[in-house]
């Protein structure tokens, strides 16, 4: 592969090339005309055997050794000084992170859009963005937030609300969850070392749909990309990541995320997440993810190219009012999360093993203009089925 082909519309830098969203990216920046580079930390990098990879650069993972990641990635950036700056795309939560800890180091040589680093400290923290919503009138479960494992324990011997989950502050997805809040003070204890400061929230019930708002707001603080899905299924099916969803017209849910996002004067990407309560059919803001998320080749199949937009937007081009998309729009992420969605599912709650089959052309891995990248997602998937790291990812 060439080393710096800048041809085209520009050059562009997806980190964590690994995950089936960083190969949406690289799918659609590259179909753009955009020079794209893949970072990853092995060969089993899936982003790296795309067909509209331009370059690979082998780094440390900022999870795993967030230094090394700062270093090697400076270090390579410098061959862009004095051209055009390419613009970084960090793909995963230690990765923007370490970008927002350093704007003005990596400032000098790319571009990116991000929020002010207090915001994504309140993003970040499932107890803050709860407060926050109070504050605005968003509709939120109820929350409280021990200061320590002794006062956790207090506080779930006398809760003000009949149905409660135990939830980690910090990560994301349903690591660390508790949905029968009913443990020894031991265990607690031994929770709370584990995953950090936790929460008491209320349970919403089950049944209700998992939706999602995902928005792009210019350097302006401009909403130039806006896009609503709703969850259809998830692994694990007790709460999880989304393995089948599908897009939606949601003005009203918009405009209460834009709500949320102007009070914290956000910039970039970000999307919100809702539950919508049975109960009394009203949305429930869960959670807000700051970087690009694991169903954003959704958005791209509906008609909202993210990853070009926020190329555009890093770069200060002028852009108009965000782009209409179409609703009824399904995609699954079928390997291995539809598949061991529906393996772990119970047989009443389950599909027929005929429908099941009948929508693997929905599958986000398949694109016909990139056979060898949807091989190497499945050849790279299989490489990781020994690393807990992985494991852990999928049920998160």
């Amino acid at each position: 592969m060439s080393s710096l082909n800048t041809a085209g519309k520009g050059h562009a830098i997806v980190t964590d090339g690994f995950w089936r969203k960083s190969l949406s990216a690289i799918r659609a920046l590259g179909k753009a005309g955009y020079a794209v580079t893949v970072l990853g930390d092995s060969v089993f990098t899936t982003g790296f055997w795309s067909r509209f990879t331009t370059c690979r650069w082998r780094c440390p993972s900022a999870a795993t050794s967030a230094e090394a990641f700062r270093n090697s990635l400076l270090h390579r950036l410098q061959a862009f000084a004095g051209g055009a700056l390419p613009v970084l795309f960090p793909m995963e939560d230690a990765s923007l992170m370490l970008i927002a800890e350093n704007v003005a180091e990596f400032g000098r040589f790319c571009r990116f859009l991000l929020p002010p680093w207090e915001s994504l400290l309140v993003a970040q923290d499932k107890g803050e963005t709860a407060h926050l919503a109070a504050q605005i009138g968003l509709p939120a479960p109820r929350s409280l937030m021990p200061a320590n494992p002794d006062e956790l324990i207090k506080v779930l011997a006398d809760l003000p609300f009949h149905d409660a989950m135990v939830k980690p502050r910090y990560g994301r997805g349903a690591a660390g969850n508790v949905y029968n809040p009913v443990l020894p003070a031991e265990e607690w204890r031994r929770h709370w070392k584990r995953y950090g400061p936790l929460l008491v929230q209320e349970r919403i019930p089950a049944e209700g749909r998992g939706l999602g708002v995902s928005l792009l707001m210019d350097a302006d603080g401009i909403c130039v990309a806006q896009f609503a899905h709703e969850r259809l299924r998830q692994y694990p099916v007790s709460g999880g990541p989304s393995t089948d969803r599908r897009s939606i017209l949601a003005p009203e849910l918009i405009e209460m995320s834009l709500a949320l996002t102007k009070k914290l004067r956000w910039r970039g990407i970000v999307m919100v997440e809702w539950k919508l309560d049975p109960r009394d059919n009203c949305p429930k803001l869960m959670e807000i993810n700051p970087r690009f998320w694991g169903s954003l080749e959704l958005a791209v199949r509906a008609g909202v190219n993210f990853p070009v937009l926020y190329a555009r937007a890093a770069c200060a081009e002028s852009l108009p009012p965000p782009p209409s998309y179409s609703a009824g729009v399904r995609c699954r992420w079928l390997v291995p999360g539809d598949i061991l969605r529906y393996l772990s599912s119970p047989a009443p709650d389950r599909e027929s093993l005929a429908e099941f089959l009948r929508d693997l052309r929905l599958a986000e891995e398949w694109d016909p203009e990139d056979v060898r990248g949807g091989l190497a997602l499945l050849a790279c998937t299989g490489a990781q089925a020994l690393n807990p790291h992985y494991w852990k990812y999928l049920r998160r």
